[in-house]
């Protein structure tokens, strides 16, 4: 999938495809309770998502605050870095986005692609 467009321009095709690549990659080196920490985090964002029924600017702002997150956990872990650098350029594919409510959904999908991609291809437990 091409990040450097806006989120809102990637397909459904794109999207699975990306998330099983990615999820192929993380399965190697990143624990599954890394990933579920992110996960829980976004969780959140979706049910303010699904609240407000649209993107405004407190899930933008709770979206952008996500990168700190994602850096400790990095920082903390070298090996979290290239899920950090994804998570990064995923965000920033929302934030650039005509259509932020698809892209936004867009956003969702792939997180949701890279828990289960990464459990597929034997994604660490511990």
């Amino acid at each position: 999938m091409d990040l450097t467009k806006p989120l809102d321009q990637a397909n459904a095709k794109e999207i699975n495809a990306y998330c099983d690549e990615q999820g192929k990659s993380f399965s190697k080196d990143i624990k599954t309770n890394q990933i579920r920490n992110v996960f829980s985090k976004i969780t959140s964002l979706r049910n303010i998502y699904k609240s407000k029924r649209k993107y405004d600017d407190e899930l933008e702002r709770a979206l952008i605050l996500l990168k700190p997150q994602l850096a400790y956990a990095a920082g903390r872990q070298e090996k979290v870095k290239i899920f950090q650098q994804e998570m990064n350029k995923i965000i920033d594919g929302v934030i650039n986005s005509s259509n932020k409510n698809l892209a936004i959904e867009n956003f969702f999908a792939i997180v949701e692609g890279f828990v289960a991609y990464h459990k597929f291809h034997g994604g660490k437990d511990k």
